[in-house]
């Protein structure tokens, strides 16, 4: 991985411009949480809780429960979930939403870096302790949910309008009930579940009073760690064979889409953490920032074929059967300008400027 890594390094900034809008001392630099120092760890934090506080913006016709500007993003993603999952747009949205929300820790919170991810593989196979992200301590984002025994796997149907849906079966994890120490444990949700994915077993979450889970709900973190999902779906080993492996958008991006991407979401709370309320708990950011990360690694392997390559229609995981996506088709944000797929495709251009450490 390392020396992929190099690679696209290498690559990316041998195609910077000597000037423009994004040149080599012009690039933002993306870094692994337990990279950062103490200081910077809590000026993260510091920035999400101001998020966090600040009024929402969203239409409150589109999301009547939304209370905060975090609350927006969530909102955002709860609207577009079915067309930007096991879609075209997948990749692309969720580039541009994770620049958003970074744009939003600075801009709006005085926040003085950038989105750090979270490196799935270097922790797959140690103690949660081990991983600053989420050991628990005043300098992570939370630890596991309360161990709640005694407990079945769970059950998520894709929500798609078909009879008897495919489904994403998750083991019962290490947690299942709500955090319990760190900087997050008074954090409140406010929207979702969403009724469709509304499978619960474990802490009793109550329903949302809107089927679209839109709707005014109070309630605390739920995590259920579970390594194995990782050590399955997001090792080294998945990763780098990804990487070298997969030289085609086509096969890249549903192998990714239904292995790491889900082995992350999963890992976090197999039942809480659903497709559509998942950017509610701050986790989701390290994560989708991670997914981002392996797309522009896999992107910068091969610019020339890889910068612009685009895979999936416009319905997801193509129910009911539609189109491919294109270039030009458009992404709705709900909290930002709409922008086409293309205009996210590079992480060096049209705006966007940055690197991964």
């Amino acid at each position: 991985m390392k020396k992929l890594v190099k690679e696209y390094i290498r690559n990316t900034k041998k195609g910077l411009p000597s000037n423009g809008a994004c040149t080599a001392d012009k690039i933002a630099v993306r870094k692994e949480w337990g990279n950062l120092n103490t200081q910077s760890r809590r000026e993260y934090i510091n920035a999400v809780k101001c998020l966090h506080a600040l009024p929402s913006k969203i239409d409150p016709a589109k999301a009547p429960g939304a209370r905060s500007r975090f609350d927006d993003f969530e909102a955002a993603h709860i609207i577009n979930t079915r067309l930007i999952h096991g879609t075209g747009l997948f990749f692309a949205w969720h580039r541009y939403f994770v620049q958003l929300f970074e744009t939003a820790l600075r801009e709006e919170c005085g926040y003085s870096g950038y989105q750090p991810y979270w490196d799935w593989s270097k922790y797959a196979d140690l103690p949660f302790k081990s991983n600053p992200l989420y050991d628990g301590s005043a300098t992570s984002i939370s630890g596991n949910g309360r161990y709640i025994p005694d407990r079945n796997g769970t059950l998520q149907p894709f929500p798609i309008p078909v009879e008897n849906p495919p489904a994403i079966y998750v083991d019962p994890g290490t947690g299942g009930g709500y955090i319990y120490e760190g900087p997050f444990v008074d954090w409140k949700l406010h929207l979702g579940p969403v009724v469709h994915m509304n499978v619960r077993n474990g802490q009793p979450v109550n329903p949302n009073p809107r089927p679209d889970g839109l709707g005014y709900n109070p309630r605390h973190i739920i995590r259920d760690f579970n390594n194995t999902l990782l050590q399955q779906s997001a090792s080294y080993s998945n990763l780098t064979s990804m990487l070298v492996n997969m030289t085609s958008i086509h096969t890249f991006h549903p192998a990714f889409f239904t292995g790491p991407h889900l082995a992350g979401h999963t890992f976090i709370s197999a039942y809480d953490n659903d497709l559509f309320t998942s950017p509610g708990d701050p986790l989701f950011w390290f994560h989708h920032t991670q997914v981002d990360r392996i797309w522009t690694i896999w992107q910068g392997l091969d610019f020339s074929t890889r910068e612009y390559a685009l895979d999936g229609t416009i319905t997801i995981i193509n129910v009911p059967p539609s189109r491919n996506a294109t270039l030009n088709d458009t992404m709705d944000f709900e909290i930002s300008p709409d922008i086409p797929i293309e205009a996210a495709l590079s992480p060096t251009k049209n705006g966007l400027c940055y690197i991964y450490e």
